[in-house]
This record gives C-alpha cells, structure tokens and sequence, in this order.
C-alpha cells in the first residue's frame, strides 16, 4: 500500500540551479496545472478530506489558471501547485519540482516538536539548542504562526501530521543565510541565538535525524531483545529486520522501534515472520474499478447503490509455519512520524491483537499514488486509493490509536529519556 511513500522532503530535494531554469514558460505552467485538474478528476479518491468537492474543480481550474499565469518565478509557480494539493488534504498527493530554486537544497538545523499547543526543540544539528528548549519564535513569528501562515501549502487532514510539515517548508519562506530564533531554556531564562542552515546533505542533518540502516540489540541478554527499523524505503531496512527476527528467535519479547519511519515499501516477509496468527489487510476504496483491479486482479468488488466508488474487502491469511516464525511477544513504539508503508506493517497486528501498539498515534496516510511525470524534473501525484481498517472504521487522516499511549514532556527531553522505551519494558 506505502510503496510510493508520502510526499516529504525527500520528494522536493533542489539540485544546482542554473539562471536559465529558474522560469517556467506561461505555456508549461498551464500545462501542469491542467494535467494536475484532469489527474485530480480521473484518480482522486480523498474527497472526504478535501476542502473542494468534485463538482468545484472547475471553479479551482480556472482560479489556479489565473494563479499560475501571475507567478513570475519558479519559485512563485512551485507555490501555486503547493497550494492547488493542499486544498486536497491528503499526505500522499502533492507536486515536486527538482529544480525549484531559492533555498530548496537547505533544511533547518533543528527540528520540532508540537507537545500540547508549545513548540519545543526535538533536535538541533547544529549543537546549539537542546532538545526541550522552548521554541519562542522564529524570525520575529511563532512556530504557531508560521504553522497557519503555511497553512494553504500544508494542510492536511491531520492536524498533527500537518504541523511536522511546517519546519519542511520553512526554509523556503525564510530567505536569511542565518536564522534568528528565541527560546526559553530549562531554567526559563530566554534568548535569541542565529542558528544556520544547512544543505540536505550535511552528515550532521541525517546523523541527527534516523539511523541509516536497521540496528538490533539484546536488553536482557536471551530474553528481550530490540530492533529499529528507521525505514522501509529500500529492501535492504526489511531484510536486516528480518535477519535480526532469526537472530532473535528465542527472545521471550522483541521491540520493533519504528518511530519515525514514513515508510517506503510494505514490508510483507517481516510481516510474515512476525505474525503467529490469521491477520487482515484494509479495506481499499477507489474512484474507479481499474485501480483496484490492478493491486487484486479479478477478486469481487462491492459498490454502492450511487457506483460513486468501488470496495474490496480482504479474507483472512493464516500465518506462515511455527516453526518459520516469531511466536514470542511483540511490542511496536511508534509516534507522530510513522506514516504510510510502516502503517501497513503496523496494522494487522494491531488489527488481530498480536501486537501491543506503544507510544503516538500514527500518521493517517495510505499510499498507491497515481503518477504523472511532466518532464525530468517535475511530476505531479495523488492518491487512488482510500484505505479503511478491516472493521470498517476510517483511518485516514486519523491513524492507528496505540494500545498503550505515551505522551512525551519536555523535561524527558531534556533528560534524553526514552518513556516510550521504558513503558515498553515496564509491559513487558
């Protein structure tokens, strides 16, 4: 279902940009946005989010026209289209154009974290704020503000979802080399320090973010054993994953940290190696039959009496064999940032109770984007398909409830205290 990910950085990396590519032609720009409108009217299934309905994509045709003929910049046409997805709410529906210029090559040196209406520090690459300082404003704005300013380009269904995304775009709202921020500190003393960007690429980013392969360790040497999965964007994080599973094999308990992970590809054989049980995939809804024909070939389709989409339903698949599976107890730590294919991972076993769910809800977002490539550089996606828990309960924009919530402070913060981790082991 995640195969294609959700619309993140990722998606909008900036290479070198030479002066000649920083203009699209007014021609080209009504192109996009007209392949964007018939793309929107032939796959979109996320109307149920969506701030427009399908009878209004005229009226939305002809204003982003309008927007996209007055954009005098890349920059500018790249903010049109920004704005044109965010109407449609949906994480895995969006515009990426390698080459926009400005500051897309750079992110900030920090990174937040909404608890309970404060934005505080998560991290800072940069090693000059600590993580659990109060984050006060941001060139002369509150995250609060910039957050709803951003709004119109961020928006999601997901309100928590849709504030993680606000640092994302940051960057190219802020056009200083140095940004000044304010903050209140442990003891509640406040200053503002300059704090700089960095490229995409600095090791300090990605070290300061997520490991960069799957790691495995004993807690209790023979008994309770942890793995963290930081993605499944390559087979290589599956397998590592599956991999530590066999190693671990006789563990009484084993936590899968996957915090943080947006996903990637479904990781089926992990799946298969950690379940002991009958499990269930979603439900799948679809504008149109095509789509759900593709992923389940000739199985039944149900429809509603209006044919205003099409459903399939899943049967219940039986677990591989005792003896080529994990049959000890299993506990997921997730949070805010766990989306699309690591939902998949999570779901059945949430949905048959073979796992205990620890920490955040999760992001709220299936994948199967359908795609439009309009040249080398820009392509254009959203989602076709609309899942549903096997209960028939929504999910998107919603995510997955753990069994066990655990909301983080900032003195854990500050004290680099796991309480996520610890809840896991005080379960166990």
């Amino acid at each position: 279902m995640g195969s294609n990910g959700i619309f993140t950085q990722t998606m909008f990396l900036g290479v070198g940009i030479r002066m000649d590519e920083q203009h699209l032609k007014v021609e080209r720009r009504i192109f996009i946005v007209s392949e964007t409108i018939r793309l929107i009217e032939r796959a979109f299934v996320h109307w149920d989010d969506a701030k427009v309905k399908p009878d209004e994509l005229d009226q939305v045709a002809e204003t982003f026209f309008e927007k996209a003929v007055e954009a005098e910049t890349r920059f500018d046409f790249a903010k049109v289209m920004w704005e044109l997805f965010g109407l449609l709410r949906n994480a895995h529906s969006g515009y990426s154009d390698t080459r926009i210029p400005e500051y897309g090559n750079e992110v900030l040196s920090f990174s937040l974290l909404e608890l309970k209406d404060e934005w505080v520090v998560n991290r800072d690459a940069a090693n000059i704020l600590k993580s659990g300082d109060l984050v006060l404003s941001i060139e002369g704005k509150s995250p609060s503000e910039w957050s709803k300013e951003l709004e119109i380009y961020t928006g999601l269904a997901n309100n928590t979802s849709q504030h993680s995304r606000t640092e994302f775009f940051l960057p190219y709202f802020i056009q200083n080399k140095s940004i000044e921020v304010e903050i209140e500190d442990q003891n509640h003393s406040r200053k503002t320090v300059m704090l700089p960007r960095l490229a995409r690429n600095d090791e300090r980013f990605h070290v300061t973010n997520q490991p960069s392969e799957t790691e495995g360790k004993w807690i209790e040497k023979g008994k309770v054993a942890y793995i963290r999965i930081p993605s499944f964007g390559e087979p290589h994080y599956e397998n590592r994953a599956v991999e530590l599973v066999q190693e671990y094999g006789h563990a009484r308990a084993i936590i899968v940290d996957v915090r943080g992970n947006g996903g990637g590809s479904t990781p089926s054989e992990l799946t298969k190696k950690l379940m002991d049980r009958p499990y269930r995939w979603w439900i799948e809804r679809s504008r149109h039959p095509e789509w759900l024909r593709k992923r389940h070939g000739s199985a039944d389709l149900l429809f509603p009496e209006n044919y205003s989409y099409a459903e399939w339903r899943p049967n219940w698949q039986e677990p591989a064999d005792e003896r080529e599976r994990y049959n000890g107890q299993i506990l997921f730590l997730t949070d805010r940032f766990v989306g699309s294919a690591t939902e998949d991972f999570i779901m059945p076993f949430k949905d048959n109770a073979r796992a205990t769910v620890i920490g955040e809800r999760t992001w709220g977002s299936t994948g199967q984007p359908v795609w439009k490539r309009i040249d080398e550089d820009i392509y254009i996606g959203v989602g076709s398909i609309r899942a549903l828990f096997p209960n028939g309960e929504p999910f998107e924009g919603i995510g997955i409830t753990p069994d066990i919530p655990v909301e983080r402070r900032r003195e854990d913060l500050y004290n680099n205290r796991d309480v996520v981790l610890e809840k896991a082991l005080e379960f166990i």
